[in-house]
């Protein structure tokens, strides 16, 4: 297991010291083979979950805002409404001028207070 910035083998370097720590800590008596064997089974299932859990978190990141998807949500949803081409274009253009002039935040407590 190794942690961001930092090299394989040293990351490795760094949990091989953490395990023997965990040892002496739970086995004061000493490891037998078996325990050995049941530590490194141990290990093997945290780091798949570790994997599973980064992937998880992955899919669960919100897409990054861009105005471009703002445009294209509101060309695509005037589309679907039946809004001509001319009619289109004026909502693209007003549009231009409120992204620049209104924070993600105003936005939204206009959506909210809206009767849409």
């Amino acid at each position: 297991m190794e942690s961001s910035g930092t090299s394989p083998q040293v990351g490795k370097t760094a949990f091989t010291k953490t395990r023997v720590q965990l040892e002496q800590k739970h086995f004061p008596q000493g490891v037998t083979p078996d325990m050995i064997w049941l530590l490194d089974d141990i290990e093997e299932l945290l780091v798949k979950a570790h994997q599973v859990g980064c992937q998880t978190a992955e899919r669960l990141v919100p897409q990054a805002w861009s105005n471009q998807s703002a445009f294209g949500y509101a060309i695509l949803s005037a589309e679907r409404a039946g809004l001509d081409a001319g009619n289109i274009n004026r909502l693209v253009r007003s549009m231009h001028n409120r992204l620049d002039m209104i924070t993600l935040d105003e936005a939204a407590e206009a959506y909210r207070k809206s009767s849409y």
